[in-house]
This record gives structure tokens, sequence and C-alpha cells, in this order.
């Protein structure tokens, strides 16, 4: 397993603002845009390309999810002071998320992304599938989302 990447559950303390099945790739752009209106604002010009990072990550890993996760998928923001949490669900408990350096490989880049943007990133298995977390500092002018 790749260092960058924790075999941990997520971090605990967190409280769901949004949720989105995935079915299908044709619904990113959706789950994009939603994500993005359900995303504070950046307290300074400097945490602008935070919420960026977000969208970018929870698009690569949602993609994941639905091309390699045995059926449906499920995206969830979740939040807590100054952090925001990205869940991604699929239904492949039996496989483990892997980065690539190797240019020629098909696939593990977005996970690569993953761990360059976030803070933190991990992944736990259940009996139902597999989860792959990342975490995000973000100061916001509002204490809380909204949903």
């Amino acid at each position: 397993m790749d260092p960058r990447i924790t075999a941990a559950p997520a971090p605990h303390g967190f409280r769901e603002v949004r949720s989105w099945p995935l079915l299908t790739i044709e619904q990113l752009p959706a789950l994009r845009g939603d994500l993005e209106a359900n995303l504070p604002a950046a307290e300074s010009a400097s945490l602008d390309a935070v919420p960026e990072a977000i969208v970018l990550v929870a698009s690569e890993l949602a993609t994941n999810a639905i091309e390699h996760g045995d059926g449906p998928a499920a995206v969830r923001l979740l939040e807590r002071d100054g952090e925001l949490l990205l869940d991604v669900a699929d239904r492949a408990s039996g496989t483990t998320p892997r980065i690539t350096t190797d240019p020629c490989a098909s696939g593990g880049f977005g996970l690569m992304l993953a761990a360059r943007l976030a803070d933190a990133v991990g992944w736990y298995a259940t009996q139902a599938g597999k989860h792959v977390w990342a975490r995000f500092t973000i100061e916001t002018r509002e204490p809380s989302l909204t949903a």
C-alpha cells in the first residue's frame, strides 16, 4: 500500500452535509456542479483553490468507484469545524486502492491527485463494500455549511 493512503476508517466527528448516489459516469457533471454549490466560500484568495481541489478529488474518486467498484457508488460530503471530508463508497470490498506513477499504467492517477491535494487520504472495507475518503482543511466565512 502506498504510504500516502492510510488503511483506516475515516476520522470521526464529521456530520453529513450532502450525499449523491451514482450509477453512471454520465452523472459526474451533476455531482461536480452540486458539490461546488454546497462548498463554503473561501475566506481569502489563497483558499480559492481548495473548493476546486475538493471537486476534482470527488470527481476522480467517484470515477474510480463507478469504473472499478462492482456497481453503484455513493459520494458523501461531511464537515466539522474547519474541515471537509469526502467519502466515496463502492461495492468492491475485495479490491485495494492503489496509486501508480507509471505513465503507461491504466489507472491509479486519481488517487495520486487525491494524495497530493487532500490533507489526508484513506480507505477501509466493510461487508457491503469499500470506502475511500479524503480530508481537507478549509477556513470558511460561515461557521457551518448548509445543505
